[in-house]
């Protein structure tokens, strides 16, 4: 996997898996990236209200585009594992669950997988979509992760 690169991971068609990986990233430094709304929105949403604790809600909106994504967190263990469901009000798909890890590199930085599900024989299109949209973001959390390293202090 080259530096930088998001790649998808073969899996059956009920599953989502993407992968990349974060030289300058620390395990924690990434976790705070998904966690924390003043870096989370350097990358992804717009705006971000985040209630971080296992059952806590979280809200993520795109105003111009008046997109809400809205779910709840599984599981919470920081600098490891973050999982989520993941609903959009403008679509009838089903509640999915995202799970995030972030798993440390032993020349330093993160290797950050990401696995969304389940899909239904019948969820092709929303499967391609989720694909296109994790590329396109986590390409911009690579692209935005020097800032977010420093920022993190």
């Amino acid at each position: 996997m080259a530096e930088g690169g998001v790649t998808q991971t073969p899996s059956g068609p009920d599953r989502l898996i993407v992968s990349c990986p974060f030289l300058t990233l620390s395990p924690a430094v990434m976790f705070r990236a998904w966690t924390e709304p003043a870096l989370l929105t350097r990358w992804w949403p717009n705006e971000a209200e985040i209630d971080l604790r296992e059952g806590g809600s979280y809200h993520f909106s795109w105003p111009s585009m008046n997109w809400h994504l809205r779910g709840e967190y599984v599981t919470v263990e920081p600098d490891t594992h973050l999982s989520f469901g993941w609903i959009w009000d403008h679509e009838t798909s089903p509640d999915r669950r995202v799970d995030v890890h972030f798993d440390p590199l032993p020349e330093g930085g993160t290797k950050l997988t990401l696995e969304q599900g389940s899909y239904a024989d019948t969820d092709i299109a929303d499967r391609e979509g989720h694909l296109a949209g994790w590329l396109h973001f986590l390409g911009r959390l690579y692209m935005f992760s020097p800032e977010i390293s420093r920022e993190a202090g």
